[in-house]
């Protein structure tokens, strides 16, 4: 009987390392950004151009990026500000910017695009969508 406890706890130890070890993978593989760094994302992507809504498909933190969005690469003038995002891919639509890991095609945070805030304010932060991101 103790054998089958002990290989019981044994099995549940193994899975259980291997479940964490995933959403380790998945969910906080690339760091997050903080406000001013998803501020200057969202500056340095001003002037790219911006995909339409895909109608019933909704992108979420943890998801595969829908298949009819197109995941570009991000351009050196981000990179070179905030180098976090050197591997990252991204998809910007018209009220905010998906940041995709290349490796999975998982998005991995969602920028709320505030082009239209000024950039010496300091609440621009505050209009970041941070509840989009799983808990940890």
């Amino acid at each position: 009987m103790n054998q089958l406890i002990r290989g019981g706890a044994i099995l549940v130890a193994i899975l259980g390392t291997n479940g964490f070890a995933a959403a380790q993978r998945t969910g906080s593989a690339q760091p997050e950004l903080t406000a001013n760094q998803q501020q200057a994302v969202s500056q340095g992507l001003a002037t790219s151009p911006s995909q339409p809504t895909p109608s019933g498909e909704q992108a979420q933190v943890g998801k595969h990026v829908p298949d009819s969005m197109s995941p570009q690469a991000m351009p050196n003038n981000v990179t070179d500000q905030v180098p976090e995002t050197k591997n990252l891919l991204f998809v910007k639509l018209p009220d905010r910017i998906l940041l995709i890991d290349p490796d999975n095609k998982l998005v991995t945070q969602i920028v709320t695009d505030d082009n239209s805030s000024t950039t010496g304010s300091n609440t621009g932060g505050s209009s970041t969508n941070t509840s989009d991101r799983p808990s940890r």
